[in-house]
């Protein structure tokens, strides 16, 4: 895996242009001028650990949706190589049920592994999860079936603080916003959305676009920063395998999503040889994305403000095209998946 020498510290090294670092200004300018236009609000890529370039608010502490169950599985590693926490517990082993309708028996069996690759097979109302998305209660038994389910990602957060004894807020921050020397994270950043029909709340978290861009160049330095490995380099491997086949190359790790794209090594020579690479992301509503790839040692963030008002997915389809083909060395020829 291709890791970056460069760290930020307190800020962030901008290149003194794109083209420095393999990427064509003019093309980044066109690409933010659609970006614009479709409603997104920051864009941010860095390339080795420095900065190619940046638009819009990228110091703007705005929601960041369900990119906040890939930033929590990441904390979740911290712990399961501390012996905290058991992949295998299930959730009878943790004493974990909810509101009436109580969980079944065979519910209860669900492991905290099964809650990271959301194949837990619990469809009970869960907060920030609109029920009428929901399939029928018992349809799927712990493990067998793939579902995007909110309960599963809520109750990883209820498990983490019952076992640690620490606020999310409080681990999050020590364990990786400090060590990363975030900007604009706070504490406070995390919130909690609860509904009477559960009694686990959904914890929420707002960040910077450029804050964000930190935790993808540690995921993409294997969790090593600056000398210190802060998330187990196992654990980010085990997070970005795909552990459920989504179709059209992707799928889905430990609460990160993963995928695959063409690298042709030149963007002159169409008969140059090319390669099927990895890559993976955080996913989140509005089309925002944190988006890692390791061969090419390059970070991209997407940031929309106002996800009712975001970009369509044929929109970011077109953006993302454009992004990548703004880098003129390594590029990658295929567009990824972020939904």
């Amino acid at each position: 895996m291709r890791c970056a020498d460069n760290y930020p510290s307190s800020e962030w090294t901008m290149a003194n242009e794109p083209d420095d670092l393999g990427w064509s200004r003019a093309a980044l300018m066109n690409a933010y001028e659609f970006a614009a236009s479709i409603g997104s609000s920051a864009i941010m890529i860095v390339q080795d650990g420095f900065v190619v370039s940046a638009w819009g608010n990228a110091a703007d502490v705005t929601g960041i949706a369900s990119m906040r169950k890939s930033l929590l599985s990441a904390l979740i590693g911290t712990h399961e190589a501390e012996g905290m926490i058991d992949l295998n517990a299930t959730l009878a082993d943790l004493g974990i049920d909810d509101c009436e309708p109580a969980l079944t028996l065979v519910e209860k069996q669900a492991t905290v592994a099964d809650l990271l690759t959301s194949r837990s097979g619990i469809y009970h109302a869960a907060a920030d999860q609109n029920p009428a998305t929901l399939p029928p209660r018992g349809i799927h038994r712990p493990g067998a079936q793939w579902f995007y389910n909110n309960w599963s990602f809520n109750i990883l957060g209820v498990i983490l603080e019952r076992l640690t004894g620490v606020p999310i807020a409080e681990d999050f921050s020590r364990r990786i916003a400090q060590p990363l020397q975030m900007q604009d994270f706070q504490p406070e950043h995390f919130y909690f959305k609860t509904i009477p029909q559960s009694e686990h709340p959904a914890y929420k978290i707002r960040m910077s676009a450029r804050d964000l861009a930190r935790v993808g160049l540690l995921f993409m330095n294997s969790g090593r920063w600056d000398g210190v490995q802060l998330i187990p380099e196992e654990w980010v491997s085990q997070s970005v395998k795909p552990y459920t086949d989504l179709g059209r190359g992707a799928g889905f790790g430990y609460s990160w999503w993963t995928g695959r794209y063409i690298l042709r090594s030149t963007a002159t020579s169409v008969h140059h040889p090319q390669e099927e690479k990895h890559f993976y992301w955080a996913s989140g509503l509005g089309h925002q994305y944190i988006m890692v790839f390791p061969a090419i040692g390059t970070v991209m963030v997407h940031r929309v403000a106002n996800s009712d008002n975001g970009p369509r997915g044929e929109q970011i389809e077109q953006l993302q095209a454009m992004l990548l083909a703004s880098r003129t060395i390594g590029v990658p020829l295929t567009t990824p998946i972020t939904e």
